[in-house]
């Protein structure tokens, strides 16, 4: 039996988790559809930030705060479950969505919280899916960017790290 995990109360924690095989599952808009609707029920459900956050075709990063009281591995159990059930009816398939345990590690400091935003941005560039950061759709960049609400929490010093990151002549290797 697996032992289970301590984490630090009121602490951010970057999560990542990968697919089964690293399949491609969130590589057409109906998978990425699924997993960003599984998030927002989530948030709806358990009340924690989400700072940022990008679905890949084969995993999923997120910048969270589990808020007070909140348990990361309870969150992330119910996120890892329900999107399957929901991809699986959706694709009529059935077996494991998610491969191994998720990762989760504790953000340390300010610098530290600023070099994983723009670690999670970069992901989609660098795996050259799209040209810049926050051309892609399912990240937070992209929604702090387009001033979308309800998945990402954000605040006016993030919007301004975003628009300062937007005057740069290559977002693609921008850093905060």
């Amino acid at each position: 039996m697996r032992k289970k995990r301590e984490f630090v109360e009121r602490a951010v924690y970057h999560v990542t988790s990968r697919t089964n095989d690293k399949q491609r599952l969130f590589r057409d808009r109906l998978g990425k559809k699924i997993m960003l609707m599984t998030l927002r029920n989530a948030k709806d459900r358990f009340g924690f930030s989400l700072f940022n956050f990008c679905i890949m075709p084969n995993h999923i990063h997120l910048l969270i705060w589990p808020s007070d009281g909140g348990d990361l591995s309870r969150i992330m159990h119910w996120v890892k479950t329900n999107s399957s059930k929901w991809y699986n009816g959706v694709r009529g398939r059935t077996g494991h969505l998610w491969g191994n345990r998720y990762f989760a590690r504790e953000i340390q400091t300010p610098e530290d919280y600023y070099a994983v935003m723009g670690y999670i941005d970069r992901n989609p560039v660098k795996a050259g899916l799209v040209p810049l950061v926050g051309d892609w759709e399912e990240s937070g960049a992209y929604h702090i960017q387009h001033r979308l609400t309800g998945l990402v929490d954000y605040d006016e010093f993030t919007e301004l790290l975003y628009a300062r990151q937007l005057l740069l002549p290559d977002r693609r290797q921008a850093r905060f």
